[in-house]
């Protein structure tokens, strides 16, 4: 087969992939615009801490236990996911979104609510007690979390209690999972993800954590494995141990992981994850290796060495040949932010050949500055070398996001997107154009739906367009 029908065929399958929710990175954009977002309290002192000791981030390790993004929330993760999300049933509202509920649309009322952004004086003293609950009053054990840690207690720089309402902060042992169907055209509902997620923290500045779940699908039943496929419907994802909760909110981790490069998008077709081989559905995506970074108050870097995982899920730990590197680093102010990313991997061709990849990732939250422009806007571009899989010969790739939201109202966010790929820069007349538009309802806390169209414009003709529907629902 010559490579120009190789790239038709893969942009065929490109289209005919249903689109996830691209929630994740949106959070991160749009959160610095106002404290209590993340947590129950003002997050400023008279004397605030130095930088290396603050707690603030805007990374994705605000909210999940792995440092990028995805799977397993944390304290700060679960408190933004009841407060500010949803659209009904929230215990906890943002001060500035309290005149954003969908039901004043019909109850006529709107209340002045003062703001809750940083201002130049403190809303509390360095010395005042975080936690509001009696001396000697046993940690909250809210649902999915239980116990804390049992040697030598939280570490300074572990979230805190008392400004998460009533949830356990830094807990023993955490449990998660994340549920989507879809429903795509004329195509029955299917499952997409099935992931359970555990961590255990048994001592201060360690954390193990684990998750385990089906291979997305875009049709039949997840156990359905098609003739002469290799790979396990079910296997383990990720597993491995972290040091963490060092100043700046430093860590090390060993193990198995998806390695951090450019804008972790739930979209597992997004040209910029699936073309670059970082889809998180494809087990053998993931890596074995080790990964150190920080995520501070607000600039942020990682880097990681490691070897290609096998194509089985049955053994995490099954490595193929080769290795890899990838560094990612950037900043994240409260609104704007501006990254970049390089991954090396050198593997045999039927390996996957060798790639290099580079990526430019950018955000504007406008909604920081005015809040009466509730817009977040994100972009990437990513270039990469990579090898024909039947010639071997080196060639290149390149493929941008970008992505509009407008947060109507708690809970109701409408998106804009354009996505280009140019698989193969050798060949004339296989670019592909995919523009689309987007609704996420987020009803209650831990469930939500979400609308997609897009129309797919490949340069040699043959557009299409789909609708996807989706249910989400995690803990």
């Amino acid at each position: 087969m010559t490579s120009r029908r190789l790239i038709r065929a893969a942009l065929l399958a490109a289209l005919s992939l249903p689109a996830l929710a691209h929630a994740l990175p949106l959070y991160t954009a749009r959160a610095g615009r106002t404290c209590d977002n993340c947590h129950s309290l003002p997050n400023t002192w008279f004397d605030p801490p130095e930088v290396t000791q603050r707690k603030c981030t805007l990374s994705c390790a605000g909210c999940h236990v792995d440092p990028g993004g995805g799977g397993l929330r944390t304290t700060s993760g679960r408190y933004y996911a009841a407060s500010t999300v949803p659209m009904f049933g929230a215990e906890h509202r943002p001060l500035q979104d309290q005149t954003r509920e969908v039901m004043d649309l019909f109850r006529n009322r709107y209340v002045d609510q003062p703001s809750s952004q940083p201002t130049s004086g403190a809303l509390i003293p360095a010395d005042h007690p975080v936690d509001p609950r009696p001396p000697g009053s046993p940690p909250p054990d809210d649902g999915p979390v239980f116990g804390r840690p049992a040697l030598h207690g939280s570490s300074s720089m572990a979230w805190l209690d008392g400004r998460y309402g009533q949830l356990n902060a830094d807990p023993l042992l955490a449990f998660g999972g994340d549920l989507r169907l879809g429903w795509w055209n004329q195509s029955t509902v299917f499952p997409m993800q099935a992931d359970l997620y555990t961590s255990v923290h048994p001592v201060e500045h360690l954390t193990v954590l684990a998750s385990a779940g089906i291979r997305g699908r875009n049709r039949g039943l997840p156990l359905d494995v098609p003739e002469g496929d290799d790979q396990d419907p079910v296997g383990v994802k990720d597993l491995w141990l972290m040091t963490h909760e060092w100043p700046a909110l430093s860590y090390l981790r060993l193990g198995r992981f998806l390695p951090i490069f450019g804008t972790r998008v739930a979209d597992h077709t997004a040209y910029i994850r699936r073309g670059f081989g970082l889809s998180q559905e494809d087990p053998a995506n993931r890596v074995v290796g080790v990964e150190a970074g920080f995520s501070g108050n607000y600039p942020y870097l990682s880097a990681s060495a490691f070897k290609p995982s096998s194509h089985q899920a049955r053994d995490p730990f099954d490595v193929a040949d080769g290795w890899g590197t990838a560094i990612s680093g950037g900043y994240r102010e409260l609104g704007w932010q501006l990254g970049g990313s390089v991954m090396l991997r050198r593997r045999p061709l039927e390996g996957g050949g060798d790639t290099t990849d580079y990526s430019v990732q950018w955000g504007l939250n406008p909604w920081y500055f005015w809040q009466g422009l509730p817009l977040t806007y994100l972009g990437e571009a990513v270039y990469g070398t990579y090898q024909r899989p039947l010639s071997g010969n080196e060639t290149s790739q390149l493929a941008t996001y970008h992505q509009l939201a407008w947060t109507a109202y708690d809970g109701v966010v409408l998106r804009l997107r354009y996505d280009t790929w140019d698989p193969d820069r050798e060949v004339k007349d296989d670019e592909i154009q995919r523009p689309g538009a987007g609704l996420d309802l987020q009803w209650l806390p831990g469930f939500g739906t979400s609308v997609d169209g897009r129309v797919g414009l490949p340069a040699g003709g043959n557009a299409g367009a789909d609708v996807f529907v989706q249910l989400h629902g995690y803990f």
